[in-house]
Protein backbone atom coordinates (compact mmCIF):
# COMPACT_ATOMS: atom_id res chain seq x y z
CA UNK A 1 0.00 0.00 0.00
CA UNK A 2 1.38 3.47 -0.88
CA UNK A 3 2.37 5.74 1.99
CA UNK A 4 1.58 9.43 2.04
CA UNK A 5 3.51 11.65 -0.37
CA UNK A 6 3.44 15.17 1.03
CA UNK A 7 4.55 17.26 -1.93
CA UNK A 8 0.95 18.02 -2.83
CA UNK A 9 0.20 18.82 0.81
CA UNK A 10 3.20 21.15 1.05
CA UNK A 11 2.36 22.76 -2.28
CA UNK A 12 -1.12 23.50 -0.97
CA UNK A 13 0.40 24.85 2.22
CA UNK A 14 2.66 27.19 0.23
CA UNK A 15 -0.31 28.52 -1.74
CA UNK A 16 -2.25 28.97 1.49
CA UNK A 17 0.70 30.85 2.98
CA UNK A 18 0.84 33.16 -0.07
CA UNK A 19 -2.87 33.83 0.24
CA UNK A 20 -2.45 34.51 3.94
CA UNK A 21 0.38 36.95 3.22
CA UNK A 22 -1.81 38.86 0.76
CA UNK A 23 -4.64 38.85 3.28
CA UNK A 24 -2.28 40.17 5.96
CA UNK A 25 -1.14 42.98 3.66
CA UNK A 26 -4.76 43.97 3.12
CA UNK A 27 -5.48 43.75 6.84
CA UNK A 28 -2.55 46.06 7.58
CA UNK A 29 -4.32 48.76 5.56
CA UNK A 30 -7.65 48.19 7.32
CA UNK A 31 -8.31 49.48 10.86
CA UNK A 32 -8.57 46.62 13.33
CA UNK A 33 -12.07 46.23 14.82
CA UNK A 34 -12.50 46.92 18.50
CA UNK A 35 -12.86 44.02 20.90
CA UNK A 36 -16.60 44.63 21.23
CA UNK A 37 -17.01 44.83 17.45
CA UNK A 38 -15.05 41.60 16.95
CA UNK A 39 -17.19 39.76 19.50
CA UNK A 40 -20.49 41.27 18.39
CA UNK A 41 -20.98 38.83 15.52
CA UNK A 42 -20.21 35.70 17.57
CA UNK A 43 -22.49 33.92 20.02
CA UNK A 44 -21.35 33.79 23.63
CA UNK A 45 -21.05 29.97 23.55
CA UNK A 46 -19.48 28.74 20.32
CA UNK A 47 -19.22 24.96 20.87
CA UNK A 48 -20.81 22.18 22.83
CA UNK A 49 -18.76 20.80 25.76
CA UNK A 50 -15.95 18.34 25.12
CA UNK A 51 -14.84 15.76 27.68
CA UNK A 52 -11.05 15.58 27.86
CA UNK A 53 -8.19 13.87 29.74
CA UNK A 54 -10.40 11.39 31.60
CA UNK A 55 -9.14 9.51 34.64
CA UNK A 56 -10.74 7.22 37.23
CA UNK A 57 -11.41 10.07 39.67
CA UNK A 58 -11.48 13.15 37.42
CA UNK A 59 -12.74 14.52 34.11
CA UNK A 60 -11.92 17.62 32.08
CA UNK A 61 -14.61 19.71 30.40
CA UNK A 62 -13.80 22.43 27.84
CA UNK A 63 -15.97 24.55 25.56
CA UNK A 64 -15.61 27.51 23.22
CA UNK A 65 -16.74 31.07 23.91
CA UNK A 66 -17.06 34.07 21.60
CA UNK A 67 -16.50 36.92 24.05
CA UNK A 68 -14.87 37.56 27.40
CA UNK A 69 -16.50 35.20 29.84
CA UNK A 70 -16.07 33.05 32.88
CA UNK A 71 -17.86 29.79 33.50
CA UNK A 72 -18.60 26.73 35.58
CA UNK A 73 -19.69 23.12 35.40
CA UNK A 74 -22.54 21.69 37.49
CA UNK A 75 -21.89 17.99 38.13
CA UNK A 76 -23.85 15.39 40.08
CA UNK A 77 -24.96 11.78 40.15
CA UNK A 78 -28.64 12.54 39.49
CA UNK A 79 -30.00 13.20 36.02
CA UNK A 80 -31.80 16.36 37.10
CA UNK A 81 -28.64 17.69 38.81
CA UNK A 82 -30.56 18.10 42.07
CA UNK A 83 -27.44 16.94 43.93
CA UNK A 84 -25.00 18.90 41.76
CA UNK A 85 -21.99 20.86 42.94
CA UNK A 86 -20.72 23.83 40.98
CA UNK A 87 -17.07 24.02 39.94
CA UNK A 88 -15.80 27.27 38.41
CA UNK A 89 -13.08 27.59 35.81
CA UNK A 90 -9.86 29.10 37.09
CA UNK A 91 -7.09 28.58 39.61
CA UNK A 92 -6.19 30.16 42.92
CA UNK A 93 -8.13 33.26 43.92
CA UNK A 94 -9.27 34.21 40.43
CA UNK A 95 -11.88 32.62 38.25
CA UNK A 96 -10.98 32.19 34.59
CA UNK A 97 -11.59 35.01 32.10
CA UNK A 98 -11.18 34.12 28.45
CA UNK A 99 -12.54 35.06 25.05
CA UNK A 100 -11.74 31.77 23.28
CA UNK A 101 -12.46 28.81 25.56
CA UNK A 102 -13.12 27.82 29.15
CA UNK A 103 -12.19 24.60 30.90
CA UNK A 104 -12.96 22.97 34.23
CA UNK A 105 -11.27 19.96 35.82
CA UNK A 106 -13.81 17.91 37.82
CA UNK A 107 -12.13 16.03 40.66
CA UNK A 108 -13.10 13.80 43.59
CA UNK A 109 -15.17 11.54 41.32
CA UNK A 110 -15.65 7.80 41.82
CA UNK A 111 -14.13 5.30 39.33
CA UNK A 112 -16.41 3.63 36.79
CA UNK A 113 -19.37 5.82 37.75
CA UNK A 114 -21.95 7.78 35.78
CA UNK A 115 -22.20 11.54 36.29
CA UNK A 116 -24.42 14.22 34.81
CA UNK A 117 -23.20 17.70 33.99
CA UNK A 118 -23.89 20.98 32.27
CA UNK A 119 -21.79 24.04 31.57
CA UNK A 120 -22.60 27.62 32.51
CA UNK A 121 -21.10 30.63 30.73
CA UNK A 122 -21.23 34.17 32.13
CA UNK A 123 -20.36 37.10 29.85
CA UNK A 124 -18.11 39.63 31.54
CA UNK A 125 -18.08 43.31 30.61
CA UNK A 126 -14.61 44.23 31.87
CA UNK A 127 -14.36 48.03 31.69
CA UNK A 128 -11.71 48.55 34.33
CA UNK A 129 -10.22 47.30 37.61
CA UNK A 130 -13.40 48.17 39.55
CA UNK A 131 -15.82 48.32 36.64
CA UNK A 132 -16.58 44.65 35.96
CA UNK A 133 -20.13 43.67 35.08
CA UNK A 134 -21.15 39.97 34.81
CA UNK A 135 -24.12 38.95 32.71
CA UNK A 136 -26.63 36.17 33.26
CA UNK A 137 -25.27 32.63 32.86
CA UNK A 138 -26.02 30.69 29.68
CA UNK A 139 -26.61 27.03 30.54
CA UNK A 140 -25.96 24.10 28.25
CA UNK A 141 -28.05 20.97 27.95
CA UNK A 142 -27.49 18.28 30.57
CA UNK A 143 -25.12 15.54 29.42
CA UNK A 144 -23.61 12.48 31.09
CA UNK A 145 -20.30 10.64 31.22
CA UNK A 146 -18.74 7.59 32.86
CA UNK A 147 -15.37 7.75 34.57
CA UNK A 148 -12.54 5.35 33.85
CA UNK A 149 -11.26 2.59 36.13
CA UNK A 150 -10.06 -1.03 36.37
CA UNK A 151 -13.63 -2.34 36.42
CA UNK A 152 -14.92 -0.14 33.59
CA UNK A 153 -15.73 -1.23 30.05
CA UNK A 154 -12.51 -2.28 28.30
CA UNK A 155 -12.77 -0.56 24.93
CA UNK A 156 -11.27 2.32 22.96
CA UNK A 157 -11.25 3.86 19.49
CA UNK A 158 -8.44 5.70 17.74
CA UNK A 159 -8.56 8.44 15.12
CA UNK A 160 -5.58 10.37 13.77
CA UNK A 161 -4.32 12.91 11.24
CA UNK A 162 -7.64 14.70 10.93
CA UNK A 163 -5.92 17.95 9.79
CA UNK A 164 -8.97 20.19 10.26
CA UNK A 165 -11.05 18.33 7.66
CA UNK A 166 -14.59 18.75 8.99
CA UNK A 167 -16.25 16.63 6.31
CA UNK A 168 -14.00 13.67 7.04
CA UNK A 169 -14.26 14.19 10.79
CA UNK A 170 -18.04 14.04 10.65
CA UNK A 171 -17.75 10.54 9.17
CA UNK A 172 -15.25 9.52 11.84
CA UNK A 173 -17.54 10.84 14.57
CA UNK A 174 -20.49 8.93 13.13
CA UNK A 175 -18.48 5.70 13.23
CA UNK A 176 -17.36 6.35 16.80
CA UNK A 177 -20.97 6.93 17.79
CA UNK A 178 -21.85 3.55 16.29
CA UNK A 179 -18.94 1.74 18.02
CA UNK A 180 -19.59 3.43 21.38
CA UNK A 181 -16.07 3.07 22.80
CA UNK A 182 -15.47 3.99 26.42
CA UNK A 183 -12.77 6.45 25.34
CA UNK A 184 -11.37 7.78 22.05
CA UNK A 185 -7.69 8.48 21.49
CA UNK A 186 -7.11 11.40 19.11
CA UNK A 187 -3.63 10.38 17.99
CA UNK A 188 -2.11 13.58 16.70
CA UNK A 189 -2.08 16.04 13.81
CA UNK A 190 -5.42 17.51 14.71
CA UNK A 191 -4.30 20.70 12.97
CA UNK A 192 -2.16 21.80 10.06
CA UNK A 193 -0.67 24.61 12.13
CA UNK A 194 -1.89 26.88 14.90
CA UNK A 195 -2.17 30.54 14.00
CA UNK A 196 -5.80 31.69 14.30
CA UNK A 197 -7.63 31.21 17.58
CA UNK A 198 -11.24 31.27 16.27
CA UNK A 199 -10.32 28.58 13.72
CA UNK A 200 -8.53 26.57 16.41
CA UNK A 201 -11.60 26.67 18.66
CA UNK A 202 -13.78 25.18 15.93
CA UNK A 203 -11.18 22.64 14.75
CA UNK A 204 -10.41 21.33 18.24
CA UNK A 205 -13.61 21.82 20.22
CA UNK A 206 -16.18 21.53 17.45
CA UNK A 207 -14.60 19.27 14.80
CA UNK A 208 -17.01 18.13 12.11
CA UNK A 209 -19.58 20.50 13.62
CA UNK A 210 -20.93 17.57 15.60
CA UNK A 211 -21.28 16.67 19.27
CA UNK A 212 -18.09 14.65 19.21
CA UNK A 213 -17.21 14.30 22.90
CA UNK A 214 -20.14 15.46 25.02
CA UNK A 215 -20.64 11.99 26.54
CA UNK A 216 -17.57 9.94 25.63
CA UNK A 217 -14.22 11.54 26.46
CA UNK A 218 -11.08 11.69 24.39
CA UNK A 219 -7.39 11.45 25.19
CA UNK A 220 -5.14 13.70 23.13
CA UNK A 221 -1.74 12.56 21.86
CA UNK A 222 0.16 15.40 20.13
CA UNK A 223 1.36 15.09 16.56
CA UNK A 224 4.15 17.01 14.87
CA UNK A 225 1.73 19.45 13.20
CA UNK A 226 0.22 20.30 16.58
CA UNK A 227 3.50 22.01 17.50
CA UNK A 228 3.56 24.34 14.52
CA UNK A 229 2.43 27.93 14.28
CA UNK A 230 2.62 31.13 16.30
CA UNK A 231 -0.19 29.99 18.63
CA UNK A 232 1.11 26.47 19.35
CA UNK A 233 1.85 27.53 22.92
CA UNK A 234 -1.80 28.51 23.33
CA UNK A 235 -3.00 24.94 22.76
CA UNK A 236 -3.60 24.24 26.50
CA UNK A 237 -6.34 26.89 26.44
CA UNK A 238 -8.34 24.43 24.33
CA UNK A 239 -6.87 20.97 24.91
CA UNK A 240 -6.37 20.51 28.62
CA UNK A 241 -3.26 19.10 30.25
CA UNK A 242 -3.04 16.90 33.32
CA UNK A 243 -3.11 18.61 36.68
CA UNK A 244 0.26 18.70 38.51
CA UNK A 245 -1.35 16.71 41.33
CA UNK A 246 -1.88 13.84 38.89
CA UNK A 247 1.84 13.16 38.46
CA UNK A 248 5.05 13.18 40.47
CA UNK A 249 6.80 16.52 40.82
CA UNK A 250 9.69 15.26 38.66
CA UNK A 251 7.25 15.06 35.76
CA UNK A 252 5.18 18.23 36.12
CA UNK A 253 6.32 19.29 32.65
CA UNK A 254 4.72 16.20 31.11
CA UNK A 255 1.13 17.36 31.00
CA UNK A 256 0.40 15.43 27.81
CA UNK A 257 1.48 11.96 28.97
CA UNK A 258 -1.04 9.59 30.49
CA UNK A 259 -1.11 6.13 32.05
CA UNK A 260 -4.69 5.14 32.88
CA UNK A 261 -6.77 2.00 33.21
CA UNK A 262 -9.84 1.40 31.10
CA UNK A 263 -11.07 -1.93 32.35
CA UNK A 264 -8.51 -4.62 31.58
CA UNK A 265 -6.52 -2.30 29.32
CA UNK A 266 -3.77 0.07 30.44
CA UNK A 267 -3.56 3.03 28.06
CA UNK A 268 -0.18 4.76 27.84
CA UNK A 269 0.19 8.11 26.05
CA UNK A 270 3.59 9.20 24.71
CA UNK A 271 4.62 12.24 22.68
CA UNK A 272 7.06 11.77 19.79
CA UNK A 273 7.19 15.53 19.18
CA UNK A 274 8.35 17.01 15.88
CA UNK A 275 9.45 15.00 12.84
CA UNK A 276 12.84 16.73 12.39
CA UNK A 277 15.84 17.17 14.72
CA UNK A 278 15.93 20.13 17.11
CA UNK A 279 18.87 21.77 15.33
CA UNK A 280 17.13 22.04 11.97
CA UNK A 281 16.72 25.61 10.69
CA UNK A 282 12.96 25.21 10.33
CA UNK A 283 12.49 25.54 14.10
CA UNK A 284 14.36 28.85 14.38
CA UNK A 285 16.19 27.65 17.52
CA UNK A 286 12.85 27.10 19.32
CA UNK A 287 12.78 23.27 19.50
CA UNK A 288 13.96 21.17 22.45
CA UNK A 289 12.32 17.81 21.92
CA UNK A 290 15.41 15.73 22.74
CA UNK A 291 15.36 16.35 26.54
CA UNK A 292 11.56 16.16 26.44
CA UNK A 293 11.67 12.61 25.02
CA UNK A 294 14.34 11.61 27.54
CA UNK A 295 12.20 12.85 30.42
CA UNK A 296 9.29 10.83 29.05
CA UNK A 297 11.47 7.70 29.17
CA UNK A 298 12.05 8.24 32.90
CA UNK A 299 8.33 8.87 33.39
CA UNK A 300 7.45 5.74 31.38
CA UNK A 301 9.70 3.57 33.55
CA UNK A 302 7.84 4.74 36.64
CA UNK A 303 4.38 4.67 35.06
CA UNK A 304 4.71 1.05 33.95
CA UNK A 305 5.56 0.12 37.55
CA UNK A 306 2.35 1.70 38.87
CA UNK A 307 0.15 -0.88 40.65
CA UNK A 308 -2.92 -0.53 38.41
CA UNK A 309 -0.86 -0.43 35.21
CA UNK A 310 1.27 -3.36 36.31
CA UNK A 311 -1.83 -5.43 37.06
CA UNK A 312 -3.47 -4.80 33.67
CA UNK A 313 -3.72 -7.88 31.41
CA UNK A 314 -3.22 -5.67 28.34
CA UNK A 315 -0.96 -2.65 27.85
CA UNK A 316 -1.35 -0.45 24.77
CA UNK A 317 0.90 2.54 24.08
CA UNK A 318 -0.07 5.42 21.80
CA UNK A 319 2.22 7.87 20.00
CA UNK A 320 1.90 9.80 16.78
CA UNK A 321 5.06 9.01 14.79
CA UNK A 322 5.77 5.28 14.28
CA UNK A 323 8.60 3.60 16.15
CA UNK A 324 9.15 0.98 13.43
CA UNK A 325 9.52 1.26 9.65
CA UNK A 326 11.40 -1.43 7.74
CA UNK A 327 10.91 0.17 4.32
CA UNK A 328 14.20 0.82 2.51
CA UNK A 329 15.30 4.41 3.00
CA UNK A 330 12.67 5.18 5.64
CA UNK A 331 13.78 8.37 7.41
CA UNK A 332 14.37 7.73 11.15
CA UNK A 333 13.83 11.36 12.10
CA UNK A 334 17.40 12.27 13.06
CA UNK A 335 18.76 13.15 9.60
CA UNK A 336 19.78 16.55 8.27
CA UNK A 337 17.18 16.41 5.51
CA UNK A 338 13.60 15.25 5.07
CA UNK A 339 11.01 14.38 7.68
CA UNK A 340 10.61 11.32 9.89
CA UNK A 341 8.90 8.20 8.65
CA UNK A 342 9.62 6.84 12.12
CA UNK A 343 11.36 8.03 15.29
CA UNK A 344 14.59 6.18 16.01
CA UNK A 345 15.39 8.26 19.11
CA UNK A 346 12.02 7.44 20.70
CA UNK A 347 12.36 3.77 19.91
CA UNK A 348 15.81 3.63 21.50
CA UNK A 349 14.47 5.34 24.63
CA UNK A 350 11.12 3.60 25.03
CA UNK A 351 11.32 0.16 23.36
CA UNK A 352 13.48 -1.45 26.08
CA UNK A 353 10.76 -0.53 28.58
CA UNK A 354 8.09 -2.03 26.30
CA UNK A 355 10.06 -5.28 26.29
CA UNK A 356 10.66 -5.28 30.03
CA UNK A 357 7.01 -4.70 30.92
CA UNK A 358 5.31 -6.75 28.23
CA UNK A 359 3.63 -3.98 26.25
CA UNK A 360 1.70 -5.82 23.54
CA UNK A 361 0.72 -3.09 21.09
CA UNK A 362 1.90 0.37 20.02
CA UNK A 363 -0.68 2.44 18.11
CA UNK A 364 0.80 5.12 15.84
CA UNK A 365 -0.22 7.42 12.99
CA UNK A 366 1.57 10.08 10.86
CA UNK A 367 1.86 8.17 7.56
CA UNK A 368 -1.76 8.54 6.38
CA UNK A 369 -1.88 4.89 5.30
CA UNK A 370 -2.86 1.85 7.36
CA UNK A 371 -0.16 -0.67 8.20
CA UNK A 372 0.26 -3.48 10.72
CA UNK A 373 3.74 -4.55 11.82
CA UNK A 374 3.62 -7.91 13.59
CA UNK A 375 6.15 -8.72 16.34
CA UNK A 376 9.54 -9.63 14.94
CA UNK A 377 12.95 -10.78 16.09
CA UNK A 378 14.13 -8.48 18.85
CA UNK A 379 10.69 -6.84 19.13
CA UNK A 380 7.94 -8.59 21.06
CA UNK A 381 5.32 -5.86 20.55
CA UNK A 382 3.21 -5.20 17.49
CA UNK A 383 2.75 -1.80 15.89
CA UNK A 384 -0.30 -0.54 14.02
CA UNK A 385 -0.22 2.63 11.92
CA UNK A 386 -3.60 4.33 11.60
CA UNK A 387 -4.72 5.28 8.11
CA UNK A 388 -5.83 8.66 6.90
CA UNK A 389 -8.13 10.71 9.03
CA UNK A 390 -8.55 13.62 6.65
CA UNK A 391 -8.50 12.62 2.98
CA UNK A 392 -11.57 11.56 1.05
CA UNK A 393 -12.08 10.08 -2.40
CA UNK A 394 -8.45 9.05 -2.95
CA UNK A 395 -7.86 5.51 -4.24
CA UNK A 396 -4.72 4.94 -2.14
CA UNK A 397 -6.19 6.32 1.10
CA UNK A 398 -8.58 4.83 3.62
CA UNK A 399 -10.43 6.88 6.20
CA UNK A 400 -9.91 4.67 9.24
CA UNK A 401 -11.05 4.17 12.81
CA UNK A 402 -9.14 1.67 14.95
CA UNK A 403 -11.25 -0.16 17.50
CA UNK A 404 -9.88 -2.00 20.52
CA UNK A 405 -11.92 -4.11 22.91
CA UNK A 406 -11.54 -7.08 25.22
CA UNK A 407 -13.57 -10.08 24.05
CA UNK A 408 -13.27 -13.62 25.44
CA UNK A 409 -10.17 -12.70 27.45
CA UNK A 410 -8.36 -11.37 24.39
CA UNK A 411 -7.68 -7.84 23.23
CA UNK A 412 -9.07 -7.51 19.74
CA UNK A 413 -7.96 -4.74 17.40
CA UNK A 414 -10.17 -4.04 14.39
CA UNK A 415 -9.21 -1.58 11.64
CA UNK A 416 -12.34 -0.10 10.06
CA UNK A 417 -12.11 1.38 6.56
CA UNK A 418 -14.84 4.01 6.32
CA UNK A 419 -14.07 4.70 2.66
CA UNK A 420 -15.07 1.22 1.47
CA UNK A 421 -17.11 0.12 4.46
CA UNK A 422 -14.85 -2.88 4.97
CA UNK A 423 -12.44 -4.10 7.62
CA UNK A 424 -8.75 -3.73 6.83
CA UNK A 425 -7.63 -6.24 9.43
CA UNK A 426 -8.41 -7.94 12.74
CA UNK A 427 -5.75 -8.87 15.30
CA UNK A 428 -5.89 -10.59 18.69
CA UNK A 429 -3.57 -10.32 21.68
CA UNK A 430 -3.40 -12.67 24.63
CA UNK A 431 -3.09 -11.39 28.21
CA UNK A 432 0.49 -10.67 29.16
CA UNK A 433 2.22 -12.89 31.70
CA UNK A 434 2.77 -11.02 35.00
Amino acid sequence: MKLMHRRSFLKGSALAALAAARSSAFAAETPAPSEKEAAAGRPLVTTTPTLQIPAPTSMGVAWGVGAKATGFVDVGSKADLSDARRVFAGDGGLKALDDAALSVRLTELAPDSVYYYRTGTLPIDFQGAYKIFPGAPVLSEIYSFRTMGPSASASFAVINDTHENDKAFAQLAEKIEALKPAVTVWNGDLCNWLDQMPKMVQSLLNPGRCKFAVSRPFLFVPGNHDYRGALARELPRLLMTREPSERESNYWKLGRNFAVRQGEIALIGLDTGEDKPDNRSEWGALAQFTPYRELQARWLADALEGPEIKAAPFVVAFCHIPLVDDAPGANPGDLAEGYASWQRSCRELWAPLFEKHGVQLVVTAHRHAFRFDAPAAGRSWAQVVGGSGCELMKPDRALTVLEGKVVDRQLKLIAHDLTSGTILGEYAFKPRVP
